[in-house]
């Protein structure tokens, strides 16, 4: 029958030792061959449903109890207390001391960590328990060390000449070595002292004092620095510095150094609560040693989300650069290199049944192009819209906008726009339909140089529209089961007559994209600006097919626009008008062939000119989230008067457990060159990985070319050739101390022409 005793309680606490780096880490499994040998074991089997709460519960071979309270257990020894058991082979319990000795190897483990040492010594009077010469590992993770001394007391745990690695080999590639380590039960970080990190037993950071988390909350701090070469910035070192403001709130400083332009700051600041979210972003380099006028550069961005009540919300977004080869020069997270232009804007909006207000204002900034173009400040729009349940609905939309020109504040206009509708419409399940007439009243207030733009232009122009669907689905048998298609054709007739309108500015005002369902658009032009006349007839049809779980297999759509009359209207002198036999037709198409196997494709062919105008086509192969590789082409006709079209090639793969590939090109057809190319070669263990990267892309110089250095104030009206930038990156990856390194999707999307998955059926 096992011996009982009671004595004071032990101290659960548990060893976490930088449990929030071994919780948090990626680790690079999968690729170990020689684990470091494993001990493990069991917990012993108790009966512990009459064991009370606190008291110490005895399994022996032997026992020798004395008159003055004190124990001898020998030959497998188990002693249980609460969640905690040792194993030993002799212990010595002293009731009236109230300690615990075993002196003869141990085992001890309190269901989250397992220690191996020499020795444990437990006093319950000051309720220490102490482990000589151990070894420890965490049963959840590969996190183990070693320790020459383990303490235990009631709130905390301190570790003396201690190791930490999360490396599962004999010899770990990494690991933290520190005099002393304490974490506290009741804080969120620990604390070590004369600390080391050793790469292959070398020593490369030696910290006097740092602290550590011991959970998922933030702390002030460094973060992890990187470090990147460029053919025309140099060595770029970035060095981040975290602040931990606040539960809701905190900033990011960090100081870039780039040797060929100077020392870049940049910094962010984040705040959430309840009702309002947002972020500050500056980045700032002073005198850039590169341009030959030592110009400042900056960017600025600000997002902000706000819900002011039940009806009203708000929102800012925008972002400012000093030039317009900022993005060219240093890229950024809120814009692409390959981006034309900067969208601001920062509106209010009230919701509330039928009713719709917003208060807008907004810009663009075109990059390099120097025809400013109009500020929208502000923008007051309202819509109500008043419907039955007989299908019959009338609406209400009115603007009100005030435009001036960025660079010219003599260039102003002013808007004011009423469009009443009145609609009828039908719907059942085989098919649906629409009757709309509305009248657009327009009228502008105008201040420009332009002698051909009127003072004051009233415009009225009515519109009609007629369109109707039908719903049509069968069902049949495919080759992996029932299937399910559905054809949806359309037809849709708009007519709005003619109005002469060139005296009438640009101020909002562009040509739409066309795709399929801008085929059904009952305009051609964004804004008011320019209202196109049309007499015209759309018809198309869409058809998917569904399996038998109802995923999407297959998407084709194709329609055409048929012209009974010419179209006089122009944006900008440009040739967009329409003539009755210039028509087109446009198609898309999405497939998953198989599930690995992807097909994206989307034409509009002239069929007066006989050519094709746009057009885009991708085929991935995808086997898995690491494993994918995808051919694309894109063709564009009549871009600023010049025709686009490229052909590129993107993979992601792995080799073997040890070695994966990541690459991309894209070539430029219309003028022979390599625009955008990126390599990666990543080699991983069980512990850490080695990452070599190199990339070549255009760097285009969006500002005119320099008249010369003598006078860098005047500028010739003529572009400089594009350059290419060249580069190569080294990372070295560390399991656990680190973030994940094993796929390199994220290297190919933040190239200019990064990595999109344009596949999104309903599965």
């Amino acid at each position: 029958m096992p011996l009982r005793y009671k004595v004071a309680k032990a101290s659960a606490v548990l060893l976490t030792l930088i449990s929030a780096s071994v919780s948090a880490q990626q680790k690079l499994t999968g690729v170990c061959s020689a684990r470091y040998s494993e001990w493990s074991f069991e917990e012993p089997s108790f009966d512990v449903s009459e064991q009370l709460p606190g008291s110490i519960l005895v399994h022996s071979d032997n026992s020798n109890v004395s008159n003055n309270g004190e124990a001898l257990f020998s030959g497998n020894v188990s002693i249980r207390q609460d969640g905690q058991w040792l194993m030993t082979e002799s212990a010595r319990i002293n009731q009236e001391k109230q300690t615990i000795d075993a002196n003869q190897g141990v085992l001890f483990s309190d269901g989250y960590i397992q220690v191996k040492g020499d020795s444990f010594n437990y006093n319950g009077i000051s309720s220490i328990a102490e482990l000589r010469e151990t070894e420890y590992r965490m049963k959840s993770t590969q996190a183990r060390g070693q320790a020459q001394l383990l303490r235990l007391s009631e709130q905390h745990v301190n570790l003396f000449a201690s190791s930490f690695t999360t490396c599962p080999t004999e010899d770990p590639a990494w690991k933290l070595t520190a005099d002393r380590i304490e974490i506290s039960e009741d804080e969120d970080f620990g604390e070590a002292w004369g600390a080391k990190v050793e790469l292959f037993d070398i020593p490369v950071i030696y910290l006097p004092y740092f602290t550590f988390p011991v959970n998922d909350k933030r702390k002030t701090g460094f973060l992890y620095p990187t470090i990147d070469t460029s053919s025309i910035n140099g060595l770029e070192v970035e060095v981040p510095y975290y602040f931990n403001i606040a539960p809701n709130m905190d900033a990011t400083l960090a100081p870039v150094y780039i040797s060929e332009r100077g020392t870049m700051l940049k910094s962010e600041y984040r705040f959430l609560t309840e009702n309002y979210g947002g972020q500050l972003n500056l980045e700032y380099l002073q005198n850039d040693s590169l341009r030959l006028d030592n110009a400042d550069r900056y960017l600025w961005h600000i997002d902000q989300q706000a819900q002011l009540g039940e009806h009203w919300r708000a929102y800012v977004d925008a972002t400012q650069i000093s030039d317009d080869n900022y993005l060219n020069d240093f890229g950024s997270d809120f814009a692409g290199r390959a981006d034309t232009h900067l969208y601001r804007v920062a509106q209010v909006d009230y919701l509330n049944d039928n009713f719709f207000a917003r208060v807008r204002a907004e810009d663009y900034e075109l990059l390099g192009q120097y025809q400013s173009p109009f500020r929208t400040l502000p923008q007051i729009s309202m819509r109500y819209d008043q419907g039955n349940y007989t299908g019959l609905n009338w609406a209400v939309e009115s603007e009100l906008t005030y435009f001036q020109n960025q660079d010219d504040a003599n260039q102003y206009a002013t808007r004011a726009h009423l469009e009443p509708s009145l609609s009828y419409a039908v719907e059942a399940p085989a098919y649906d339909g629409e009757a709309e007439f509305s009248y657009l009243y327009t009228h502008y207030r105008q201040e420009s140089p332009n002698a051909e733009l009127a003072d004051s232009v009233t415009r009225s122009i009515p519109r009609a529209r007629l369109r109707g669907r039908l719903h049509l689905e069968r069902y049949f048998d495919g080759a992996e089961g029932s299937r399910r298609q559905t054809l949806v054709p359309q037809i849709q007739y708009l007519y709005v007559p003619y109005e002469e309108q060139s005296s009438i500015g640009i101020y909002d005002t562009t040509l739409m994209q066309d795709d399929y369902y801008g085929l059904f658009r009952a305009q051609r032009y964004s804004g008011l600006d320019r209202i196109a006349e049309a007499n015209q007839i759309t018809y198309g049809a869409t058809t998917s097919i569904f399996d038998e779980r109802e995923r999407e297999l297959l998407r084709f759509a194709f329609g055409q626009i048929y012209y009974f009359d010419e179209s006089r209207t122009e944006l900008l002198q440009q040739n967009t008008e329409r003539t009755s036999s210039n028509t087109e037709w446009v198609a898309d198409m999405t497939w998953a062939i198989t599930p690995n196997w992807s097909l994206k494709s989307a034409i509009q062919y002239d069929t007066e000119l006989n050519q094709t105008r746009k057009s885009q086509t991708a085929v991935e192969y995808r086997f898995d989230n690491k494993n994918l590789i995808q051919v694309n082409h894109r063709k564009a006709t009549n871009i600023l008067n010049s025709d686009i079209e490229q052909v590129g090639a993107q993979a992601v793969w792995e080799i073997n457990n040890q070695w994966q590939v990541a690459a991309n090109v894209y070539y430029d057809l219309v003028n022979s060159r390599t625009n955008d190319a990126i390599l990666g070669v990543q080699y991983s263990s069980c512990c850490w990985a080695l990452r070599v990267s190199a990339y070549r892309r255009i760097s285009l110089n969006l500002e005119p070319a320099m008249a010369g250095t003598a006078d860098v104030g005047m500028l010739q009206n003529t572009f400089a050739a594009p350059e290419f930038d060249n580069g190569v990156s080294l990372q070295f990856i560390i399991s656990g101390l680190s973030s994940d390194g094993s796929s390199l999707i994220e290297m190919l999307e933040k190239s200019i022409y990064g990595y999109r998955r344009p596949f999104y059926l309903s599965n």
